[in-house]
């Protein structure tokens, strides 16, 4: 049997009640792939690293075998030391993934392998500035330089560079040159569906999911909320943050005060298995995506597979997943308000809405996804 090492530093797990935690829509798409690949044959393995409470050294989840090497932070020199483990490692494998940014720092050092790099989004074009802002000075410094050598090794060293959507490809190929484009693969992430949730009951939620970095927005959901309480006071919002920047947190908390939201009116959950955030899209009836930056948008597909319509930017990411005025209504990045009109339109329109959320979805089947996976193969 052939077998697959995904290098990806972040990792789903299990928490002591056996349920699966994601703080990223990454480490789904990385959990996703290993799934697929095993179901054409190939034993699949993700090493990573132990980044949350609760994660150890070695667990097997959906067949997926899960190893994690003793590095507490993607901050630490610590990765130094995971770096040389997954090289070593990679030895006893026929193809090798590399996700995120540091893990590409191995392909030079990888030789008779099929070696296969992830790229979700690039950052390059947002410069140095970006960077700093969102992760501080020096890990700021330390990620721009990162991603510059990423880009350099993915470029020289890959096989195949695999992204998620038409526009990261783009992106990538203007970055790191055209003539990757003959090796650069778009394979986006999976719309599993959930029957077992279909007949859930929508309730007057309006729904965030995402980290509560500063390029995500969270604090423009409060926005949106206070426009829909205008429509009808019952509504509020639930904030499942995925991971949390302090600086954020900061300011998700500033803009609550000053528009004089209500504690009742704001849940923030963290920590959320996995089934219990694929309940609160099928009980929410707006999912609000006020990110600036996206490689695809996993948490969209999530909440259409679920009959939950979007309130989103316009974003080049999402061509063919979401259809303005159908299953979603889009706007202008940084226009808060109509962002906030577009969720009292839904509202008005809901079952012209929800009746559209499933239209678009047919080419994030596992079907079409598993067709790109053999080509690698």
């Amino acid at each position: 049997m052939r077998k697959a090492l995904l290098v990806s530093e972040s990792t789903v797990y299990k928490n002591p009640q056996g349920e699966m935690i994601a703080h990223g829509g990454g480490e789904v798409y990385m959990h996703n792939l290993a799934k697929l690949l095993l179901k054409l044959g190939i034993e699949s393995t993700v090493f990573g690293i132990k980044e949350f409470e609760g994660q150890i050294s070695e667990e097997v989840i959906d067949g997926v075998l899960y190893k994690r090497g003793d590095v507490r932070s993607r901050r630490s020199f610590l990765l130094l030391k995971y770096l040389k483990e997954a090289r070593k490692l990679a030895r006893k494998f026929d193809l090798v993934f590399v996700n995120q940014f540091v893990p590409h720092l191995i392909l030079p050092f990888i030789r008779g392998k099929k070696r296969i790099a992830i790229i979700h989004d690039v950052y390059k074009k947002e410069g140095l500035k970006f960077w700093i802002k969102q992760y501080g000075f020096f890990a700021g410094v330390s990620g721009w330089m990162v991603e510059k050598l990423q880009l350099f090794f993915d470029k020289r060293y890959a096989d195949f560079i695999v992204t998620v959507s038409e526009s990261s490809k783009k992106k990538i190929g203007d970055v790191i040159g055209s003539k990757v484009f003959e090796k650069l693969l778009v394979c986006p992430s999976i719309v599993y569906k959930r029957d077992d949730l279909k007949d859930v009951q929508k309730e007057k939620i309006i729904l965030f999911v995402g980290r509560f970095v500063d390029y995500k927005h969270p604090e423009q959901g409060l926005l949106v909320l206070k426009k829909v309480q205008e429509f009808d006071s019952e509504y509020k919002a639930i904030f499942v943050a995925t991971r949390v920047s302090k600086k954020t947190m900061q300011l998700f908390k500033k803009v609550k005060k000053e528009q004089s939201v209500d504690d009742e009116s704001v849940i923030i959950k963290s920590d959320c298995g996995n089934e219990e955030v694929a309940e609160l899209m099928a009980k929410a009836k707006i999912l609000v995506h006020s990110s600036y930056i996206e490689g695809q948008g996993i948490v969209i597909l999530e909440a259409l597979s679920l009959g939950t319509p979007i309130v989103a930017y316009n974003l080049e990411a999402y061509k063919g997943m979401l259809l303005n005025g159908q299953n979603c209504e889009l706007t202008q990045k940084g226009e808060v308000s109509r962002l906030s009109e577009g969720a009292v339109k839904i509202l008005k329109n809901y079952d012209f809405y929800q009746k559209n959320c499933k239209t678009s979805l047919e080419e994030f089947s596992e079907e079409k996804v598993m067709n790109v996976l053999k080509n690698i193969d």
